[in-house]
């Protein structure tokens, strides 16, 4: 290995943090539920939500480092207070609608871990997680995403080898189709909302000021989201998706909850295969969660001119309002393994909005490197492919389509 992919090894972590985001519980129900319902015939959005995931996450690192700021200051820098307030609240909505489900996805983990069926679990959750992100701040929580991350991304991939594979069924999935109804429209959405939306994309261009990173560091910036964006989130929603079209779909098992979802390890696993999937799962919420506080902090202060640093109580307290609105999640009634895919799948009608904004952002005159031709041909994809599936699903949910 070239000595400065060991370098970049060493130095990357940003894009880690948001590749712990998308590898979260969300796209783990998303892809299993579309996999068992719908066997290969959607691999080909799965392996598209990782391409299009990554450029999204590289788009937005240049725009971290390249303005120096966050996406909201930059928005109002070069497009006024209007733009920048409604980027704002499209972000901020779509964060702490994420957040409410995830924290009652968590709590109903430990509900069926603890055998203690109750929604204050959440309540917990919620003051030791503010407490950590507070008192600790960003670098410690970087590395413990990490570790995390790559358990629960080595525990699905290792399942994967043991799966009977139809080779003609992958084939066949990686050509696009459109199944018709409601699902599949959802799922469809689901699946890109778990890698492009706008609560990682924002978060992105404050990860990278934080480690502040220079134009120096684009190709660093490259090789970060490369790896974690198209690797690791890749393999994680590739393995999961696959385990579930092969062990679960012949057999018609249908998943509503996380323990059905555990089903597709216990040929393999036996009796531990419950207990290493919660384990997975509970990882995998955990490091949504925190990190979706964290965002929710990022986009409020830089809106109010805020310090962006725990140190601030401001800041403190912003991540204090995510927490305590999570809380409310757990109260909500129905089972939190489907609400998941839900939240994704509302949350990527938000989100063309920021990927147009970084895209004007990339490509203004002004801009010290501007985008290639490449990245505004991979970028316009994104969000041409973004902004059909958000609208076929709302379509679709209102009836039209």
């Amino acid at each position: 290995m070239p000595v400065k992919y060991v370098r970049y090894a060493r130095e990357m972590g940003p894009a880690w943090i948001i590749s712990a985001v998308a590898c979260g519980p969300a796209t783990l129900a998303s892809v299993a539920i579309a996999g068992v319902s719908y066997g290969y015939q959607l691999l080909w959005v799965v392996i598209l939500s990782a391409v299009f995931g990554t450029t999204a996450q590289y788009l937005a690192a240049r725009v971290g480092i390249l303005e120096g700021q966050g996406i909201i200051a930059a928005t109002e820098k070069h497009l006024g207070k209007r733009w920048a307030w409604v980027l704002t609240v499209d972000a901020l909505l779509a964060t702490w609608l994420a957040a409410m489900v995830l924290m009652s996805a968590l709590s109903g983990i430990t509900s069926l871990v603890t055998g203690v069926d109750t929604p204050f679990w959440g309540m917990l959750y919620g003051i030791l997680i503010s407490v950590f992100l507070v008192r600790k701040g960003y670098r410690k929580f970087e590395t413990l995403c990490k570790i995390l991350v790559i358990f629960v991304v080595a525990c699905f991939v290792a399942t994967l080898f043991m799966a009977e594979l139809s080779l003609p069924g992958i084939v066949q999935g990686l050509r696009p189709n459109l199944p018709g109804g409601l699902n599949a429209a959802m799922m469809m959405a689901a699946i890109m909302g778990g890698a492009v939306h706008v609560t990682i994309i924002g978060m992105h261009t404050y990860n990278t000021n934080a480690r502040g990173w220079k134009q120096s560091e684009l190709s660093l910036a490259r090789f970060d989201t490369f790896t974690s964006m198209g690797l690791a989130l890749g393999l994680y929603s590739v393995a999961i998706f696959l385990v579930a079209a092969a062990v679960l779909h012949p057999n018609g098992i249908a998943v509503t909850s996380a323990t059905d979802a555990a089903l597709a390890l216990k040929p393999f696993l036996g009796d531990n295969a419950m207990k290493i999937f919660m384990i997975g799962l509970w990882c995998a919420t955990l490091t949504t969660l925190s990190p979706t506080f964290m965002a929710g902090a990022y986009f409020i202060s830089d809106k109010m001119g805020w310090e962006l640093d725990v140190r601030d109580k401001r800041f403190a307290a912003a991540i204090i309002a995510g927490c305590l609105v999570s809380m409310l999640g757990p109260f909500v009634k129905g089972g939190f393994f489907l609400l998941l895919p839900l939240m994704l799948a509302l949350g990527l009608t938000g989100t063309p909005l920021i990927i147009a904004i970084i895209l004007y952002l990339l490509n203004r005159s002004d801009v010290s490197l501007r985008n290639s031709a490449l990245l505004n041909l991979m970028g316009g994809l994104t969000l041409l492919v973004t902004s059909f599936l958000a609208v076929r699903f709302l379509l679709t949910k209102i009836g039209i389509a």
